[in-house]
Formats: C-alpha cells, sequence, structure tokens
C-alpha cells in the first residue's frame, strides 16, 4: 500500500479505542476530552483541515471495543487534498499532552486505526434547505475478495445496479429520516505502528490493516430503524454473488455523533 495514492478530496476515517492495557489509568472522559479539548482543534487549526466530526458507536459496550465494533470511536475529518496529509505541517500535530495519564503519548494509551478514502461521489441531498450535518450514520463498508471494476461498485451504491435487485440506495429511501449517501474508496491505511513511524517515535514491524475498500457513509436525521443494517448486509450479498466478487467482507456500523468542530462542512 503506498502513500502515492493520498490525493484528491476524500476523509481521514478514524476509529480508535482505549487500549485494553490502558483502561485502568485512561477513563473515557479523559480520552474524549483530549480528543475535544486538544486533539482536534489543532488539527482544524491547520491551512488544510477546517472541520471534523466525532461519533460514537450507538451500540457501543466498553471503551476499549467488544466484537461487533472493536474501536467504537470515529472521527472523520473532510479535506480538500488528502495530499495534505504527506506535508510537514500535518506530520507536526501533537500526539503527546499533560492531560494524558502515563507517558501522555496518544499511541501508548489508545489504538488507532487510520484509514484515507477518497470520495466518489454522493446523492442529492433529501433535506437541502436543512443541511446541518447528519446526526447519525450508517457506515457501509465492503472488502471483496475479488475486485471489481469500480463503475460496478458505484453502480450498486447507486440505483442501477441490477433492475431485479434491491440496492443500498433504494433500500435507504424508504425511511423518512434518511438525508444522503456518501461514498468513498480507500487509497491507504495505517494502524498505530505506522503512525507512530510517521511521528518518530519506536514502533514495531506490523502489517498495515486490511480495512474496507468500499465505504458508503449513510446520513440520517435521527436514529435509523436496525431493520435497514440487515437489509444492506443482504443487498452486500446479493451484489456479490451477481458480481462474482468472491467472498466479501462487509461491515455495517450506526454511529451518533457527538461533536462537530470548526465549520462543520462534510462535503455540502
Amino acid at each position: 500500500m503506498s502513500t502515492s495514492a493520498i490525493q484528491g478530496p476524500g476523509i481521514l476515517f478514524v476509529r480508535s479505542r482505549i487500549s485494553p492495557s490502558a483502561n485502568d489509568i485512561l477513563p473515557e472522559p479523559t480520552f474524549l476530552a483530549w480528543y475535544d479539548n486538544e486533539h482536534i482543534p489543532e488539527v482544524v487549526s491547520t491551512s488544510g483541515i477546517d472541520s471534523a466530526f466525532r461519533f460514537v458507536d450507538i451500540h457501543k459496550s466498553s471503551s476499549s471495543g467488544d466484537e461487533q465494533n472493536p474501536k467504537p470511536f470515529l472521527a472523520c475529518y473532510p479535506m480538500n487534498d488528502l495530499a495534505f496529509t504527506l506535508g510537514d505541517e500535518f506530520k507536526k500535530i501533537g500526539f503527546k499532552s499533560s492531560a494524558l495519564p502515563g507517558s501522555g503519548v496518544i499511541y501508548d494509551l489508545a489504538d488507532m486505526d487510520v484509514s484515507y478514502l477518497g470520495i466518489v461521489g454522493k446523492t442529492p441531498s433529501r433535506r437541502e434547505g436543512e443541511r446541518r450535518g447528519p446526526k447519525y450514520v450508517i457506515s457501509s463498508g465492503i472488502r471483496p475478495e475479488k475486485q471489481p471494476a469500480e463503475e460496478q461498485v458505484t453502480a450498486f451504491f447507486k440505483q442501477v445496479y441490477n433492475p431485479r435487485t434491491i440496492t443500498q440506495i433504494s433500500t435507504l429511501e424508504k425511511s423518512p429520516q434518511y438525508m444522503r449517501t456518501l461514498r468513498f474508496k480507500l487509497l491507504y491505511a495505517r494502524t498505530n505502528a505506522q503512525s507512530r513511524a510517521l511521528k518518530g517515535l519506536p514502533t514495531t514491524d506490523e502489517p498495515h490493516p486490511e480495512p474496507s475498500i468500499w465505504m458508503a457513509m449513510h446520513e440520517f436525521v435521527d436514529v435509523p430503524d436496525e431493520g435497514f443494517l440487515k437489509a444492506l448486509d443482504d443487498d452486500v450479498d446479493k451484489a456479490a454473488e451477481e458480481g462474482g466478487w468472491g467472498e466479501t467482507e462487509v461491515e455495517t456500523l450506526v454511529w451518533k455523533l457527538d461533536r462537530v468542530h470548526g465549520n462543520g462542512k462534510f462535503f455540502e
């Protein structure tokens, strides 16, 4: 996985948890206070990032995650050009704080997976006159065994994949709470090991993560019906079978918006 792919408009999609080894010394309120009072304000003060959205999994059972979602905290940073993350200004963003216990180094206390997602499309908002950002998001990620053509995946996420198949958007449009969908493609990913190397910290030879290659973020003004999750997963199974994608990993999660920072613009 090469950093040369990191360019163009998209988001940093950062999922995290408090490391199990730090559970006894890092309370969740301290972790989130660091995020909201120090880290995200520093990020959105840079020249390349002016908005951030912090979410929490609505089914979170532990600050250290669980089987359903091993990293229940999510921060999204929309950017006009993801290549900004390759420059010195971004690399100088702090990773150590006196507000954190122990070493104060966030990578010693929390596990963070960072996906660089390039935006490939969006649907018109069904509530254009009241755009204030989503209160809830369903993230629908897929990782096919055999990589389909981009236009095939795009067609699936839209409405024209197969007239006999209920596609993701047509399923979601049944909900009066549904707003719109943003579609992304994975460009690059890193875990704590690569993040530590980026900051010049001692690290390990940990392999790069393998998150979803294709991601749709479905925005809602209120909590979506749980029935949509199974319907979305079923849609992927049908598309994978009809498209010859092979065994396809699916991850469908519901996130509640917890805090907005900066300009609060998300590909308006």
